[in-house]
C-alpha cells in the first residue's frame, strides 16, 4: 500500500486531502507537532468526515491513518524519506517551521538512493514553490534538491474551523463540503502521475493558481470584510444578504473577464465558476465564520495576495478594479476595528498593499471613508457604480 504523508493534520489535511488518498486505497501518516491530535489518530487508527450542505450531512471514514509527532525530527525525517507522496497543509505563516523535517527527510531519501519524492503544496500562496525552494536552498546540496518536485496545486474546497461543541464531543470530526477536485502543476511533477481520482493535472498552471486567489479567495474576503461591516457573523448570513451578494459577484465577475482575457479563455465557465462559489458561499452547514475568513489581514491585503493581485490583475487588463476596492477598504475598517484608529489611512492603506497608487488605493479609500462614517451598503453600492459609470466610455 502506498504511503500519503500529509504535513498537518488541521482542516484541510483532514477535511480534504486525506480523503482523496484514503479513497484512492493509500495509507495517511499525518505529520503534525499537536502531541494529543497524534496520539488520538494513532489509537483509533481512523477520523470520522462529515459532508454537509444545507440539505443533509453524509459521514465518511477516513482510513487507515497514523501520525507521527513533528517535533521527533528523526521520525519525521524517517517517514518523509519513505513516503510515496509529500503534501503541505500548515498554512503560509507556518511553513518555514516545517522545513528542518522536510530537508532532513530528503536527505536521509536521497542518501539512501531512492527516487524523487513529489510535494504536493497545498497552502492559499502566490509563488508557494519558489519560496519553499528559498527555504531549502540553504539546507540541501544540488543533488538534494534534484531529488524533490515542488507542486503547486490549487484547494477550492471550503473547509471550516470546526465547531466548538462538535470538536469537544470528537476532537477527530472534520466537517467539509463536497467539493472534490485539486488541480495540481503537471508539469512540476517528478516521475509518473498519481493514480488519486480528484488529483488534476493542469498545464500551464499559473491560470489555475490565479483563478483560485484572484477569484474564489478574493471574492470570499470581499464577503467577510463586507459581512463584518454589516453585523453578519457567517459567511453564508453574508452572502445572503443582497447587498453584499451583489458587491462580491461584481468583484468576482471583474476578476474573472481580467483572466479571460489575459489567458485567451472562455469566459462563460468562468462565469459559471462563480456563480458555484456564490452559492457554495451560502452553505450553511459549515457554519463558517467572517472573522476566520477575514483573519491576517495584512498578507490579504499584501501586493500580490487575493484583495491587491486581484485588482492589478483587473488593472493591467484594461479595467478599472472598482469593486475590488470597495473590498479593499472594507479590509481596511476591519484592520482599524482590529488595531486602532487609523491616523494616516492612506499611509496604512500603502504600507499594508506595497505602496499602490492609481485607481484602486485611491477608490479604496473612498469606500473606506464610506463605510466608516456609516453610509448603508446600498448607498456604497451606488456610489461604486457612479465611479464606473465616470470612469467608463459609453458602450454604443
Amino acid at each position: 500500500m502506498k504511503t500519503a504523508v500529509i504535513v498537518g493534520a488541521g482542516n484541510i489535511g483532514r477535511g480534504f486531502i486525506g480523503q482523496l488518498f484514503s479513497e484512492a486505497g493509500w495509507e495517511i501518516c499525518y505529520l503534525d507537532v499537536s502531541a494529543p491530535l497524534v496520539d488520538a489518530l494513532n489509537a483509533r487508527g481512523e477520523y470520522p468526515l462529515e459532508i454537509v450542505s444545507n440539505r443533509d450531512a453524509v459521514r465518511k471514514t477516513v482510513s487507515p491513518v497514523r501520525a507521527v509527532n513533528g517535533n521527533d525530527r528523526d521520525a519525521a525525517a524517517r517517514v518523509t524519506a519513505d513516503a510515496d507522496v509529500c503534501v503541505t497543509c500548515v498554512g503560509a505563516k507556518a511553513i518555514r517551521y516545517i522545513i528542518p523535517n522536510l530537508a532532513a527527510g530528503i536527505r536521509l531519501r536521497t542518501a539512501e538512493g531512492k527516487g524523487p519524492l513529489n510535494l504536493l503544496i497545498c497552502e492559499n500562496l502566490m509563488d508557494a514553490d519558489s519560496y519553499i525552494r528559498s527555504l531549502l536552498e540553504p539546507a540541501l546540496t544540488e543533488e538534494e534538491l534534484s531529488n524533490i518536485g515542488l507542486v503547486e496545486t490549487s484547494v477550492g474546497r471550503m473547509v471550516p474551523l470546526p465547531d466548538k461543541a462538535l470538536a469537544e464531543a470528537d476532537p477527530l470530526l472534520v466537517r467539509a463540503e463536497s467539493y472534490g477536485s485539486l488541480p495540481y502543476d503537471a508539469d512540476a511533477w517528478k516521475g509518473d502521475p498519481p493514480d488519486v481520482p480528484g488529483l488534476v493535472p493542469v498545464s500551464p498552471f499559473r491560470f489555475a493558481v490565479e483563478r483560485k486567489l484572484y477569484v474564489h479567495n478574493m471574492g470570499h474576503a470581499v464577503c467577510a470584510y463586507l459581512g463584518m461591516r454589516e453585523g453578519h457573523g457567517t459567511i453564508a448570513e453574508a452572502i445572503g444578504d443582497p447587498a453584499v451578494r451583489v458587491a462580491v459577484r461584481e468583484a468576482m465577475t471583474s476578476s474573472v473577464r481580467a483572466l479571460a482575457k489575459r489567458y485567451r479563455k472562455d469566459l462563460d465557465p468562468l462565469l459559471s465558476h462563480t456563480d458555484d462559489l456564490i452559492r457554495r458561499f451560502g452553505n450553511r452547514a459549515l457554519g463558517d465564520t467572517s472573522a476566520r475568513v477575514g483573519a491576517d489581514i495584512p498578507r490579504k491585503l499584501a501586493p500580490s495576495d487575493r484583495l491587491t493581485g486581484a485588482a492589478r490583475s483587473v488593472s493591467d487588463a484594461g479595467f478599472r478594479p472598482v469593486w475590488i476596492s470597495l473590498g479593499a477598504g472594507a479590509a481596511l475598517l476591519a484592520y482599524e476595528m482590529e488595531t486602532g484608529e487609523l491616523t494616516d489611512p492612506a499611509g496604512t492603506f500603502a504600507s499594508l498593499t506595497g505602496g499602490s497608487e492609481g485607481p484602486y488605493r485611491d477608490d479604496a479609500l473612498v469606500f473606506y471613508e464610506a463605510l466608516k462614517r456609516g453610509d448603508p451598503l446600498k448607498s456604497v453600492l451606488a456610489l461604486a457604480d457612479e465611479i464606473l459609470a465616470a470612469h467608463t466610455p459609453p458602450v454604443l
